[in-house]
């Protein structure tokens, strides 16, 4: 039979493994200054996001507007005779 870890020792080797996910949120939440060029960087970047959804819907726009977005009807007259 193995013999039991002590609490101390158990405590002590929860200690030691840090989750990477919490790692990084933890710096990221001690940053106060937003004025880091990582802060700067993440801003831009969501800006070109945003503008790039801009631009596929500024593009929808005009194709509906010169009616390119619009679909040929399938439907065909049928005479029927009484």
């Amino acid at each position: 039979m193995a013999p039991k870890k002590t609490e101390k020792k158990a405590a002590e080797e929860e200690e030691s493994f840090v989750c990477p996910m919490c790692l990084v949120v933890r710096c990221l939440r001690d940053m106060v200054d937003r004025k880091s060029p990582f802060f700067e960087h993440m801003n831009n970047a969501r800006i070109e996001f945003l503008e790039g959804i801009k631009s596929l819907i500024d593009e929808r726009i005009e194709a509906i507007k010169k009616g390119a977005g619009t679909r040929k009807s399938r439907l065909t007259k049928i005479k029927v005779e009484d």
